[in-house]
């Protein structure tokens, strides 16, 4: 795969579509084949789940995550039996015990990322790794086989798609950090085409107010029911689009955006330009937590994904409207689980209960600090993220982008 990456750059832009097409037969093949349907399904039955029901399966589920942790992975075996916990002791715990276990620190993953996975899937079957710099800097590599990655995106499906009215089943557009153009090129289109997922996938390097109108007319052409990706990209996106009085000439079903904060401000912008709502995703490149926004515009914690805590600086809960730590036990990554894992980000609960009924998933007030800094280039472009300098470079503890002028 490396070498066809490679090659990419040189290729005419038909070649280049027909390449990413066929990436995405085995991409879908990936993430919606095997149990997809099944998983969904379970999901879909605990979306209105009695409480009580709920939490009992949420503990059954942590308390496997737990004892396999504990017997297979060498970074949980070592660094709980140093405080004297056994494995008895682990299949008793409830998501309330969690306090009990020490906080992973961010840096033990990128430090050895192999220690925390299962012994049964390190000698057996394939896995997968995702390199990624993180919104915070830090790079982390995560791994997962092709049924934990299932399960993932029929979390995404359920929770996050189906609540918007919409399903990744949908033609979609995607503004995120791969470079579909390559470096170098600065003229349209600014847009590649995966005809195998009906998925129109726009560079999020060259959004500038001369370049909208050929997003805009590419957007026209495939009319993606389904928007996803950069929640900045997209409200800069919208923003020069209504400056310059343009709108999308049909009406998409939603957008679902993560990466950033998704404010009341940008969500307005948003629905102008692109004439749907848009619906805030928090998520990790770990795949340990998962929060979506319902039809009322909470943002609600999924814990059947992955169980979140907000604590203090000494480690103790905080109470709602207090802004904590964000520390998340991953339930769905059966290869290398995450448990008590500081993700680096800041958020609050809230102290309200939703509108639409779902007591059994709570409710974030927000997630803080998750606003991006925009570069603005001399042709006029502005640009979010630039994560993809720091992927896979091992050496590299944390990076920074500086623009002097």
């Amino acid at each position: 795969m490396g070498q066809l990456e490679a090659a990419y750059k040189y290729c005419p832009v038909w070649l280049q579509n027909m390449g990413i097409s066929l990436y995405g037969i085995l991409w879908r093949r990936e993430r919606l084949g095997g149990r997809f349907g099944e998983f969904a399904a379970e999901f879909e039955a605990r979306d209105r789940m009695d409480p009580a029901k709920f939490n009992g399966y949420v503990n059954a589920q942590l308390q496997s995550v737990l004892s396999a942790a504990f017997r297979e992975a060498p970074y949980y075996r070592k660094k709980w039996a140093a405080t004297g916990l056994t494995g008895a002791k682990l299949e008793q715990m409830t998501a309330r015990d969690l306090e009990q276990l020490p906080i992973t620190p961010k840096a033990d993953l990128r430090r050895d990322p192999d220690s925390f996975v299962l012994a049964h899937t390190a000698s057996g079957g394939k896995v997968h790794r995702y390199l990624s710099s993180g919104s915070t800097g830090t790079p982390i590599t995560a791994i997962c086989t092709s049924e934990d990655h299932q399960r993932f995106i029929a979390a995404r499906e359920v929770r996050s798609f189906r609540w918007a009215g919409s399903s990744i089943m949908d033609p979609r557009s995607m503004i995120g950090g791969r470079m579909v153009v390559p470096k170098g090129m600065a003229n349209a289109p600014f847009h590649r085409y995966n005809w195998a997922e009906r998925q129109v996938y726009f560079s999020a390097y060259h959004i500038s107010p001369a370049s909208v109108p050929s997003y805009v007319a590419a957007m026209n052409r495939y009319q993606p029911a389904l928007f996803t990706g950069y929640a900045n990209s997209h409200y800069l996106m919208a923003r020069m689009m209504s400056e310059q009085g343009i709108r999308l000439g049909y009406e998409p079903k939603a957008l679902v955006l993560s990466s950033e904060k998704l404010t009341v401000k940008m969500k307005e912008v948003i629905r102008m330009a692109f004439r749907a709502r848009a619906f805030e995703e928090y998520g990790s490149v770990e795949n340990c937590i998962l929060a979506t926004e319902c039809e009322h515009g909470s943002l609600h914690v999924n814990p059947d994904f992955g169980i979140l805590e907000i604590v203090d600086p000494e480690g103790n809960a905080v109470p709602p409207g207090v802004p904590g730590r964000v520390i998340a036990t991953g339930l769905l990554n059966h290869t290398q689980p995450l448990i008590r894992y500081e993700i680096g980000d800041v958020a609050a609960w809230s102290a309200k209960k939703c509108a639409c009924g779902r007591d059994h998933l709570p409710v974030i007030e927000e997630v803080i600090g998750r606003l991006e800094d925009v570069v603005i280039g001399p042709d006029r472009r502005e640009m979010v993220r630039f994560h993809g300098i720091f992927v896979d470079l091992p050496h590299v503890l944390e990076g920074q982008v500086i623009q002097e002028e």
